[in-house]
C-alpha cells in the first residue's frame, strides 16, 4: 500500500505528449537512416564556387602551375605547358634534386620562359583566360595556405573554372608534357 498523507492527492501527470514527442524522434531517426545509405556524398562548398566532382581517367592539363618555395623561403610560380620550352625545362630538372634545390631553378624557368613572379603570373592568366584552359595548381604542403588561396581566387574571377589543387613538388611531379602545342 502506498504512502499517502492525509489532505493531499498524488499529482496525476499528463505522459501522452511526452509519448507522442519520443514516438515522432523515433520514427524521424528511422526514416533518416534508412534514406542516408543512398545519398551519395558530393562536395559541398559555399558560396558561388561551384566545383565539379573530379572524373576518372581525366589527368590531362593544359597548364600546371607550380608553386615553389625556394631557399629564402621566397615563391616561386612556374608554369609548364604543352610546348617545347617546358617539356625540355621537365627533361633538365625531372629527379634532379640538385637542380630543383638550388638557385639555378630560377635560372632555368627564366631560360625556357616558364619562370613567373606573381604580376607576370596574373597577366600570363588573364591572356590564357579565353582558350578555357585546364589549371592544375600544385604546392608544396609546407607552403602558407593563403598564397594557393589568393592564385585560386585570381583564376576564378577571370571565369575559369577547370581548375584543381594538388600537393607536390618539382621531385615528385611525374608528368608528360607533350610537344608541338602552343597555347
Amino acid at each position: 500500500m502506498p504512502f499517502r498523507r492525509e489532505g493531499t492527492a498524488l499529482e496525476k501527470s499528463e505522459l501522452t505528449s511526452m509519448v507522442d514527442i519520443i514516438f515522432q524522434l523515433m520514427i524521424f531517426f528511422l526514416v533518416s537512416m534508412s534514406v542516408m545509405p543512398s545519398v551519395k556524398s558530393a562536395p559541398q562548398v559555399e558560396g558561388t564556387l561551384n566545383l565539379a566532382p573530379p572524373k576518372q581517367g581525366g589527368t590531362e592539363v593544359s597548364h600546371v602551375i607550380q608553386l615553389h618555395l625556394n631557399r629564402n623561403k621566397e615563391i616561386e610560380y612556374y608554369v609548364l605547358q604543352g610546348n617545347d620550352d617546358s617539356a625540355e625545362f621537365f627533361q633538365k630538372i625531372a629527379n634532379k634534386r640538385t637542380i630543383v634545390m638550388t638557385p639555378l631553378l630560377k635560372t632555368l624557368g627564366e631560360r625556357y620562359g616558364v619562370y613567373f613572379n606573381l604580376a607576370s603570373l596574373q597577366i600570363f592568366l588573364h591572356e590564357i583566360r579565353d582558350s578555357d584552359p585546364k589549371i592544375l595548381i600544385r604546392a608544396d604542403r609546407k607552403l602558407p595556405y593563403g598564397q594557393i588561396v589568393e592564385i585560386t581566387n585570381y583564376i576564378h574571377s577571370l571565369g575559369i573554372t577547370k581548375y584543381a589543387w594538388v600537393g607536390g613538388t618539382f621531385l615528385d611531379l611525374n608528368a608528360e608534357i607533350r610537344k608541338g602545342r602552343r597555347s
